[in-house]
């Protein structure tokens, strides 16, 4: 299986149509996962691609291994669509690379972050059975890995088990890898991609873990997702118990002030230098409101993101300036410079319908760069 393993890597140069990112399956890139995903196919696994949230969660709740390839930037929306498909009869399992804690806390309540690795490391994989998966050790590449600073993947990351939870391959103040039965935590993603898979026994962790079931979705998450387009809110990164000690500070103000006016005495009323009107400040503040749209905000994001990876196609830095970008694009694509710049530029967005034309035609203009 190994020297099959390395053909595959060896073939995956001869580039075709495809995505490409950090754990792509059809990307022949170093960061891609065409090696592992070919390999798979090979071995009798049936390998299917989805964009969407409500897809995954359809082949999450028939039984199928599904791999969440990169699980930062869900919506709070999105993780409960993935968690309540887990607790559905008959629900398969569900692969999380390299997740922050906020996916962690919606997901599951026995596995947290601990740690990363920093620098390359062989890890062994210890006295852990059935859950190393028949690997002895994982070469991984932490922050300093040439992955990490081409700006690609980040650092190995470790995790600490609580309840029914199990850990293998312990480095960094915790484990790469976890299990509490329905999700597995893998916190090393470079195992999986094209430069890294020959590693130690990477391929064995990566194709026994993966191929498990008959059937595995490759979950990408895709910004035209229309669950992924409601903004999350701030509250929601905040921790459980924000909550009661803000209403325990608010009482204590309320006593604070109760005392201190006491001792003050009562409010003298002075008359302001300008007298507003009442249906001048309500204006006033709609317009503010009107400005401060979070449609906006999120067309930004999205321009954001695509210019980055156009960028990034075109063998363009991220820092590059607009008028660099469109003068990189003109030559591989049919859209006059004006269209172009209309994709591009940060502009106000009217409603949710102009949003969603937005997303729907910056990506169609990166799968025509792919091209």
């Amino acid at each position: 299986m190994a020297i099959a393993l390395i053909a595959t890597v060896a073939v995956t140069v001869l580039r075709g149509s495809y995505r490409d990112g950090a754990l792509e399956p059809d990307a022949p890139t170093p960061q891609g996962s065409r090696a592992v995903v070919r390999v798979l196919g090979d071995t009798g696994t049936e390998v299917g691609t989805a964009r969407h949230t409500s897809d995954a969660a359809r082949d999450l709740r028939g039984g199928g291994t599904v791999l969440l390839a990169d699980a930062e930037g869900l919506s709070p929306a999105q993780l409960d669509l993935l968690a309540s498909s887990l607790d559905a009869p008959g629900a398969g399992h569900l692969v999380l690379v390299a997740p922050d804690a906020l996916t962690l806390a919606a997901l599951t309540d026995d596995v947290e972050p601990a740690g990363s690795i920093a620098g390359e490391a062989t890890v062994p994989a210890g006295d852990c059975g059935d859950l190393a998966h028949g690997a002895r050790a994982l070469a991984v590449r932490g922050e300093d890995g040439a992955l990490a600073d081409q700006g690609r993947l980040g650092a190995a990351r470790t995790y600490a088990v609580r309840g029914d939870a199990e850990g293998c391959f312990d480095a960094g103040g915790g484990s790469l890898l976890v299990s509490d039965g329905s999700i597995t935590v893998l916190g090393a993603a470079d195992v999986l991609t094209n430069e890294c898979i020959t590693g130690a026994d990477d391929a064995a962790l990566a194709l026994n873990l993966l191929g498990a079931e008959d059937t595995l979705t490759w979950y990408v998450p895709s910004a035209t997702d229309p669950l992924a387009l409601t903004a999350p809110s701030l509250l929601t990164h905040l921790p459980r118990w924000t909550g009661p000690v803000a209403l325990w500070l608010m009482a204590l103000v309320v006593v604070a002030l109760v005392a201190a006016g006491r001792r003050q005495g009562p409010v003298v009323v002075e008359p302001l230098p300008v007298t507003a009107r009442g249906e001048e400040l309500v204006l006033g503040r709609a317009r503010l409101l009107e400005r401060a749209s979070e449609r906006t905000a999120a067309a930004s994001a999205l321009r954001a993101a695509a210019a980055g990876r156009l960028a990034a196609r075109l063998g363009q830095r991220h820092e590059t300036s607009l008028d660099a970008l469109l003068a990189a694009l003109a030559p591989h694509t049919s859209l006059s410079p004006d269209r172009l710049r209309a994709l591009l530029e940060h502009r106000p967005v009217a409603d949710d319908q102009q949003l969603l034309r937005l997303a729907h035609d910056l990506d169609a203009l990166e799968k025509e760069i792919d091209r």
